[in-house]
């Protein structure tokens, strides 16, 4: 009989926004001891701890809402969890990552790129400064909008989207009202992941 203590963990790098994965066992991760999980571009992503009451703490940091989320698990959920388990963000109730058997791991990213390589295609992302930017941006507005915090302060949620060379203009169907969000570079994803809620407001006179 063959008892596999492994699990894959796979969360975006808080400071790149690069969706890396990483794979543990219980050998890499002995009693007490905490193992730390880098970023190819060298940012801490998370901690991991095998405590003594048969429960694994995770330490990580959230590119959703810039701060750091703990959370407990069982040993049996972290090394033989049939599913995948989030690590959620407990400010927004976006998940930054995730964890669990590495087939159904890299099935999710996999599953994940070829969502977003569609939207890519659909769009023609060539006309962008940067598409890679530019597709992530559209990726977080999509988590903000499912979670039900994307609306104009008239009250609409019927909201269109119109896309520029290094911009997001989100436009309320019901009252004109538009928003322009910057997408050309790295420091305006880390701006548009800070946001927890978008709300279009009337500028007065306009």
């Amino acid at each position: 009989m063959i008892i596999d203590y492994s699990t894959t963990i796979a969360l975006n790098c808080p400071a790149c926004g690069r969706l890396e994965r990483d794979e543990l066992n219980i050998f890499a991760l002995p009693l007490a001891e905490i193992k730390k999980l880098h970023c190819s571009c060298g940012a801490l992503k998370l901690t991991v701890k095998r405590k003594e009451n048969s429960r694994i703490e995770i330490d990580y940091f959230c590119l959703h809402c810039d701060t750091s989320h703990q959370m407990l698990v069982s040993s049996e959920s972290f090394w033989h969890s049939d599913s995948i388990i989030s690590l959620s963000c407990k400010e927004t109730g976006l998940n930054p990552g995730f964890f669990g058997p590495t087939e159904k791991v890299n099935h999710e990213i996999k599953a994940e790129k070829r969502d977003l390589d569609l939207i890519a295609a659909e769009l023609g992302f060539d006309d962008f400064k940067s598409p890679e930017i530019m597709l992530q941006a559209l990726d977080i507005l999509d988590d903000i909008a499912a979670a039900g915090s994307l609306s104009c302060e008239c009250g609409s949620q019927d909201l269109n989207i119109k896309l520029f060379s290094d911009k997001i203009q989100i436009v309320c169907n019901k009252c004109g009202t538009h928003l322009n969000i910057p997408a050309a570079r790295n420091s305006d994803l880390h701006t548009l992941r800070q946001l927890n809620v978008v709300r279009l407001h009337h500028v007065q006179g306009k």
